[in-house]
């Protein structure tokens, strides 16, 4: 494998994924590649992924509103023992309650575009970020 590809599968493998994307799947997809560009444009993509948005924090706070031209997963990761995340609209009102209960992490899809805030209400540490919904 040139050196160029085993450095970028290595930086590939380092970087936490995303929730609901198995990593060792996708690299397993691009590894099949028989066209040497094709494998390099799959590589690409997978060390390409990177959040649109992303929060970090501890305890309750209300986030920037945002606005999204399409669909978004919401990935909510907690490092306590209670995570409550709301999802608001343009107005301030509450389009779906997100709950972690325990250290770990969960996704929303968000389908229509439009103005959003996040509040997050946790016991502890917590990352809250935007993705590509693919």
């Amino acid at each position: 494998m040139p050196r160029g590809l085993v450095i970028l599968a290595a930086a590939a493998l380092a970087a936490t994924p995303a929730p609901g994307l198995d990593l060792a799947a996708a690299l397993g997809t691009c590894r099949a590649e028989a066209d040497e560009a094709l494998r390099l444009a799959c590589y690409d993509r997978l060390a390409a992924r990177k959040p649109a948005l992303e929060h970090r924090g501890a305890g309750n706070r209300v986030l920037p509103r945002f606005d999204l031209d399409g669909p978004a997963r919401l990935v909510f990761e907690s490092t306590d023992a209670i995570m409550v995340v709301y999802l608001l609209d343009a107005s301030g009102a509450v389009i779906q309650n997100l709950h972690q209960a325990g250290a770990g992490a969960g996704s929303f899809l968000i389908q229509k575009p439009g103005r959003y805030g996040i509040q997050v209400n946790a016991s502890g540490g917590w990352l809250i970020r935007l993705e590509d919904p693919g």
